[in-house]
């Protein structure tokens, strides 16, 4: 009894004392509208700027699967504790000694997370490499994977790991491990080109013609990896679809890489006939002789959010956990740091539970409650200009480029957005007409969560 009371004194201190305030008639006339399983969901709307206005919520305790919102506390805490101006580093260095041009040794990639470095900025390394002197290598080329500890080895979240949402988190990351396919329906046939080209790649096309609506085309793609040189696509694509395309993860992180690299340096007037090794422990003795570094958290977190990258935020809380704590992190450790670190700031979460930086997962426990204290933090923290910029605009960009068009959300709200089979959700903040800001925050799990959105437009619409 005693330990409840001085829990709800907490509660006070942060919410005010009418946070369980009726809910009000317009909100009830929804909720039966709707007639969705009332357990199946829940939402919190504070006023912001009004602070006497009670808070308005259903199930608010009641934890749930968020999905991506899980991405507002990893770019949150990025945003903190690497702080706004932090970059990744990426490095080339080499063992053994250069002779005319050549590199009797190993040429060597060290990757410390950075999950936006892009087979530009690849090359833009190898063509520095090859001005400083080296245009031969007569080794291999060892990816050094020792910034993190063990990683997950198996994308097997649902039933398509060859998904781009799929990549797991690593060190090196090289245009997000995926190969971007194009499909173009010509006469009776379905013409495939694929980027980056590489020269080993061969595409066994079983795609068949229809003439079916273009909707859910990707359902229809049939995919088989055979061996590293050898991808089969079956099933049928529609004469209705038009350059339709798709980013697949085919190949193992270093095998990738490796075969990008080697089209770079041979493409651009080098020689190598290596073979790619894997570290896990930083090697000694080496020379750095190029080294490129990322845009900054800031800018990283706006597409975090806004296109809810999921291999970005993963890695972005390894980062976070490697450069705070020192040690050489893996997933199991991001939980920990997260609610350490929600009650450094204040905020003890009861049960709170994440189980990585992007919401890519079943076991997920966070309340509407939760967040909406986090985004009260974000909304009173010096660096909240940035972290709202991060969120999606409503009917503008991101995840919410083709939804909230009424004239009545259109570029009013900044909404993070989250999506798994049988779970929806947003977390964001809005101006209504008077001018006051809100704080809203909506989850639904259940196998009624795809029709949930004109539900939470109309529970938004009615604070305007």
């Amino acid at each position: 009894m005693l330990r409840d009371t001085i829990f709800a004194i907490g509660l006070a201190v942060f919410f005010p004392v009418n946070l369980y305030a009726e809910l009000p008639k317009n909100i009830k006339s929804l909720n039966h509208k709707y007639r969705f399983d009332q357990e199946s969901y829940s939402f919190a709307i504070q006023n912001l700027s009004d602070k006497a206005k009670p808070i308005i919520s259903h199930n608010a305790e009641t934890l749930f699967n968020t999905a991506s919102l899980v991405k507002i506390y990893s770019t949150f805490i990025a945003l903190k504790d690497l702080g706004p101006n932090y970059k990744w580093r990426s490095e080339f260095s080499y063992t053994g000694r250069i002779d005319e041009a050549t590199l009797n040794g190993d040429l060597i990639f060290s990757g410390t997370g950075d999950a936006s470095f892009s087979i530009a900025d690849l090359e833009k390394m190898v063509r520095e490499i090859q001005r400083l002197g080296i245009k031969n290598i007569n080794g291999n080329l060892v990816l050094d994977y020792s910034f993190f500890g063990a990683m997950p080895n198996k994308m097997n979240f649902d039933s398509s790991p060859f998904r781009a949402y799929n990549v797991l988190p690593s060190p090196i990351s090289l245009q997000s491990n995926t190969i971007n396919f194009k499909f173009y329906p010509v006469k009776d046939k379905v013409k495939i080109i694929f980027e980056p080209y590489l020269s080993q790649l061969r595409i066994i096309n079983g795609l068949k013609n229809n003439n079916r609506p273009c909707a859910n085309w990707k359902s229809l793609l049939g995919i088989e990896i055979i061996d590293t040189e050898n991808i089969r696509f079956s099933g049928s694509f529609s004469n209705q679809c038009i350059g339709k395309e798709i980013d697949l993860a085919l190949l193992e992180n270093s095998l990738y890489f490796h075969e990008v690299f080697k089209e770079i340096w041979l493409r651009n007037g080098g020689a190598y006939s290596g073979h790619v090794k894997k570290t896990y422990e930083e090697m000694a003795n080496k020379k750095v002789i190029s080294t490129h570094y990322s845009r900054p958290v800031s800018e990283l977190i706006r597409d975090t959010n806004k296109f809810s990258l999921n291999l970005m935020a993963r890695n972005l809380m390894l980062t976070v956990i490697r450069e705070v704590s020192g040690i050489r992190p893996t997933e199991d450790m991001v939980n920990e740091y997260i609610n350490r670190w929600l009650q450094r700031e204040g905020l003890t979460f009861k049960n709170f539970f994440v189980d990585n930086g992007a919401g890519l997962s079943r076991n997920i426990k966070i309340s509407s409650n939760q967040l909406l204290q986090t985004l009260q933090k974000i909304y009173n923290d010096p660096l909240m200009p940035e972290m709202i910029a991060s969120f999606p605009i409503a009917s503008i960009d991101g995840t919410l480029t083709d939804r909230m068009q009424s004239d009545k959300f259109k570029q009013k709200g900044h909404f993070k957005t989250g999506s798994l089979k049988d779970v929806v959700s947003i977390a964001g903040f809005f101006l209504n007409n008077e001018g006051d800001m809100l704080a809203f925050v909506f989850i639904m799990n259940g196998n009624k969560a795809n029709k949930a959105q004109p539900f939470i437009d109309d529970l938004i619409g009615l604070n305007y």
